[in-house]
């Protein structure tokens, strides 16, 4: 497993998220690659870590892949669906309401990473303990996941912190 910053080894990474991934791998797991991919690829990433070509490709293809694993194994919902449908958001700014991002959390119980979304996309009105909770649990995570899901919620917290001491 990788235990640091997962990002700051891409090559390292992919090769051993591919020699650990199989068809009954938990969803979590799939995610976490799925987002280390996505995020592998960022074209400032990209540049700031000065990856070759061979490794953004290897990136991209397996980003590709896995989406469509998801799509043809793992249902509408769940960890993986999430991610799947919030990374097409993201990059290609296909519609994800919030009633969505609320299903996924009512058709896989227990699971709150969605908040984060609903959390941001509301300014910070909705979700707010929930996106907190993720945010404590992430809070010692060096899976891109968890740093991408940690950023996006530090990034809602300084604009408000920010306008708390402009007033």
């Amino acid at each position: 497993m990788i235990d640091s910053d997962e990002l700051a080894d891409v090559a390292k990474t992919i090769a051993w998220y591919k020699s650990n991934f199989f068809e009954g791998c938990e969803e979590g797991f799939i995610a976490d690659f799925m987002v280390f991919c996505w995020q592998a690829v960022d074209p400032g990433r990209v540049a700031s870590l000065d990856l070759d070509d061979e490794t953004v490709d290897a990136c991209a293809n397996m980003l590709s892949e896995l989406k469509l694993f998801v799509d043809e194994k793992h249902g509408k919902w769940g960890v993986s669906a999430f991610w799947r449908r919030y990374i097409d958001w993201a990059d290609y700014a296909i519609d994800f309401p919030l009633d969505e991002c609320r299903r996924f959390m009512r058709e896989t119980v227990g699971y709150l990473e969605p908040s984060f979304f609903i959390f941001t996309a509301t300014g910070g009105a909705e979700m707010r303990s929930e996106a907190m909770a993720i945010f404590a649990e992430y809070s010692q995570s060096g899976k891109a996941r968890a740093t991408y899901v940690r950023s996006v919620i530090g990034s809602r917290l300084a604009t408000e912190s920010f306008y708390r001491r402009s007033l």
